[in-house]
């Protein structure tokens, strides 16, 4: 799959800060996330950087950007559809994991969206989840800034330091 992506960028350079944005979008948001690896978006900055289609800075900026978007889309998707949601046969039937899942939020409260941005597994889940939870979204927004600032940092130390090994 990845071959396809990077035969794609190779033709369609402009179109570099697109896909960035698109995979950050996708790996972050609780619909796609689930799905969409965030390999495949350090892979396609490591690529975009290695072939010079982009500085370093925009390549961090537009994936923060994409990062945060889809961390607040979750967020007010858990917001607005998240209650009506937990009523389904799916969410009934991992109700226990749900609950323990909501009483660590409870207490970690916008500090896990700064943990949550560095750990895949959860990272599109988090925000549905403090949607529901009742966090404020002011607060869940500025805790998201903050994660994805620190998020991009690391991306920056990732992209410079793999792409120089894979050169």
């Amino acid at each position: 799959m990845f071959e396809n992506i990077e035969t794609f960028l190779s033709n369609n350079n402009e179109l570099a800060w697109i896909a960035i944005f698109l995979f950050a979008f996708m790996e972050s948001f609780i619909l796609s996330g689930i799905i969409v690896s965030s390999a495949i978006l350090f892979s396609v900055c490591i690529f975009v950087y290695n072939l010079e289609l982009l500085p370093l800075h925009l390549i961090v900026m537009v994936a923060m950007l994409g990062a945060h978007i889809g961390d607040m889309s979750g967020f007010l998707f858990g917001k607005t559809l998240g209650p009506s949601l937990l009523s389904t046969k799916f969410m009934v039937k991992r109700e226990r994991l749900i609950k323990r899942a909501q009483k660590f939020l409870d207490k970690t409260g916008s500090y896990t969206v700064i943990l949550g941005r560095f750990v895949p597994a959860i990272r599109p889940i988090v925000p549905f989840l403090l949607g529901i939870s009742g966090l404020k979204a002011v607060r869940f927004y500025v805790a998201d800034v903050i994660a994805c600032l620190c998020w991009g940092t690391a991306l920056a130390f990732l992209v410079t330091g793999i792409g120089s090994i894979l050169g």
